[in-house]
């Protein structure tokens, strides 16, 4: 290789982003809808404590009403 060879671009990198970029959307939606289910999760975990204990939140109980006063 001669010292005035400037190489611009090595192409295939950029024959691999096509490849990477579907496998890294995959990897996030994925990862999102993992989250969300385990949020849910801890969420129906909580309201089943809640009412095995007793406790009446009229956040998460449809049943409870506010006063309107």
């Amino acid at each position: 290789m001669s010292p005035d060879l400037v190489l611009l671009a090595h192409h295939p990198l950029l024959l691999t982003i096509p490849a990477f970029v579907p496998a890294i959307a995959i990897t996030v939606v994925v990862l999102v809808i993992a989250k969300r289910d385990r949020m849910a999760e801890a969420r129906e975990l909580a309201e089943q404590t809640a009412d095995e204990s007793g406790v009446r939140d009229a956040t998460t109980d449809p049943t409870v009403q506010e006063d309107d006063r």
